[in-house]
This record gives structure tokens, C-alpha cells and sequence, in this order.
């Protein structure tokens, strides 16, 4: 595949975000995340929920941590699109929640990395609110080539914030609860133009969503709705628990998920996802499948993730 089509497939699939100045934070972040539409805006089990609302991180009761990795369309030869993340959160008891994020996106043409530091509260039995400071770092390289022209590299460091709320309606039906998710990102708008224009500012993020979990039936529905300016996006998802059982004195558990979702655009590209969960005592290893449903010439990408709750 030749370099021109190699940064076309890859603007194509930017460009709703480039055109928000920032193309990697609308990136998902985690295996599991991915296989459940793309958000975890109304999770609360998860240590990557500090990347979707910070207020999710208030019901972890023991320190947590995650890590992921994912190479985007293993198939264009001409650049190596990848990205990772790392999140931990740790309980204060009565003092609340506290975690960390980062995340760094990297490719020949684009560098994007971002540190999080989140805190949440459970101020009532059924509500949780939380707050994130973002350190945002991007550069992009000087030019390079027999033809390239004479052009420094560019770089620039910025603070942004945002903030979330969850409630937790409990026994909705009998054994059965429901929990909403409100996000509010970049309250600031900062810029990540080199020279502060206007046209580099972030814009202001809203996220919403909810989740149906059963604990009869082990099994999780969850739904969610995101705009980043003029960009809105749908995202839904399932998990369910397909085997439960011991090994060597330790519990074990097969959990499948499958999702999807996609620009609200006619015409606009959208994902099918499938994955999987393996939990080992306190370990969890996830994988999902991305399949991009109008995208040609690319494969499909892998993401893999592994949790551990102590």
C-alpha cells in the first residue's frame, strides 16, 4: 500500500476527530471498552472508566490497575499507528477515590500523550461525582524527505478538566439495577495549536449513558450517546457470563461481550465489535475484535488489555 493511500485510510477515519483538534482523545481506550460500544461512561468496576467519567472510579473499594494495547489496521504497511494506556485507582475509605491515567498515541506524523488525575466522591448512598485535571502533550515532527520543506516540528503542553456524576438505581427490578453516567469534558477548551488559535481549541465534550446490570442472570446492557462538538455518536454493547467455575482452588470466569456503534451521519462509518473477558482470581485478560464496516483495504484491529484488582 503506498503512502498517499496509507494517510488517506487514516484521515478518513480521523477526520470527525482531527476536525475537533485532537485526533486521538476519541480514541477507546481498553479491550473491554471497545467490545461494549466505545464508552464506559456508566461503568463502575472498571479502572479505565478515569478515562470516560471520573466519577465511576468512586465504587472500586481496592486498589486497581489496567494497561492496554492496541495497533490500529495491522494492514498499512507505509506507518504504525498504535497506541497504549495505563490507569490505577486506589480507595481512601471515607476520604473517597483517587486515580491515575495516561495514554499515548503514536504514528510517523502524530504524538499525542495525556496524564490524568482524577478523585470522586460517593456524596450519597446512590450518588457518585468526581473530577479529572488533564495534562495534554502533542508534537508533530519536522518534516522529512528529498521534497520536504524547511519546517521546524511543533509541540505544545496544555491543562484541560472534566467532570461526571453517576447514580446507581438499585433493585430497579428485583435483582436488578440500573446506572447512569453524566461526563463533561474540556471545560476549559484549551488550545493545542502551537500559537493558540482559536481554530486549535478542544471542544466542549458531552457523554451520557446508561447500564442495566442483572445480578440474577450475570449479564450487563449498557447504551450510550457522546457529542464532541458537531460529532455525536451512539454506542451500545452487552457482557454476559458464559462459564463460571475453579481451577487449582481459584475462581474462573468466560465473559463475552459484543457491541457496536457509529457517527448519528448518514453515510458516516461505523464498527462492529467482539470480545471476550478471562478473570483468574483477581487477574483479567481482555481482547476485542474491531471490524470498521466502511473501510476497505485495512484489516480489522486487535486490542488487548489485562486488569488486576488486589
Amino acid at each position: 500500500m503506498n503512502t498517499a493511500r496509507t494517510y488517506l485510510i487514516a484521515l478518513f477515519l480521523l477526520t470527525p476527530v482531527l476536525l475537533q483538534a485532537g485526533g486521538f482523545s476519541r480514541l477507546p481506550i481498553g479491550a473491554r471498552t471497545v467490545s461494549l460500544g466505545g464508552s464506559l461512561v456508566s461503568f463502575s468496576d472498571d479502572p479505565n472508566v478515569v478515562f470516560y467519567n471520573p466519577a465511576g472510579i468512586a465504587s472500586l473499594k481496592s486498589l486497581s490497575i489496567a494497561t492496554s494495547y492496541t495497533q490500529l489496521f495491522p494492514g498499512i504497511a507505509d506507518d504504525n499507528l498504535q497506541y497504549f494506556s495505563g490507569s490505577a485507582t486506589v480507595n481512601l475509605d471515607f476520604l473517597g477515590n483517587v486515580g491515575v491515567g495516561i495514554k499515548v498515541f503514536n504514528s510517523n506524523v502524530w504524538k499525542e500523550n495525556e496524564l490524568i488525575g482524577s478523585y470522586a466522591h460517593e456524596v450519597a448512598d446512590f450518588l457518585s461525582v468526581g473530577g479529572s485535571v488533564k495534562l495534554l502533550y502533542w508534537s508533530v515532527p519536522a518534516p522529512s524527505g528529498r521534497l520536504a520543506q524547511p519546517e521546524p516540528g511543533l509541540s505544545k503542553l496544555t491543562l484541560s478538566f472534566d467532570a461526571g456524576a453517576q447514580t446507581l438505581i438499585r433493585d430497579i427490578f428485583p435483582e436488578n439495577d440500573l446506572r447512569v453516567g453524566l461526563f463533561v469534558g474540556d471545560l476549559t477548551r484549551p488550545s493545542i495549536a502551537h500559537n493558540g488559535s482559536e481554530d486549535g481549541k478542544l471542544n466542549f465534550k458531552f457523554a451520557m449513558g446508561a447500564t442495566y446490570l442483572s445480578r440474577s442472570y450475570d449479564y450487563a446492557a449498557t447504551v450510550h450517546y457522546t457529542i464532541v462538538g458537531v460529532v455525536k455518536r451512539y454506542g451500545i454493547g452487552a457482557e454476559f457470563s458464559a462459564l463460571k467455575t475453579t481451577m487449582m482452588g481459584q475462581p474462573v470466569e468466560l465473559l463475552i461481550r459484543v457491541g457496536g456503534g457509529g457517527l448519528i451521519d448518514p453515510g458516516k462509518q461505523g464498527d462492529l465489535n467482539g470480545g471476550f473477558g478471562l478473570q483468574v482470581a483477581g487477574f483479567t485478560f481482555d481482547y476485542a475484535y474491531t471490524h470498521q464496516t466502511e473501510l476497505q483495504y485495512v484489516n480489522g484491529t486487535h486490542h488487548l488489555s489485562l486488569r488486576y484488582s488486589f
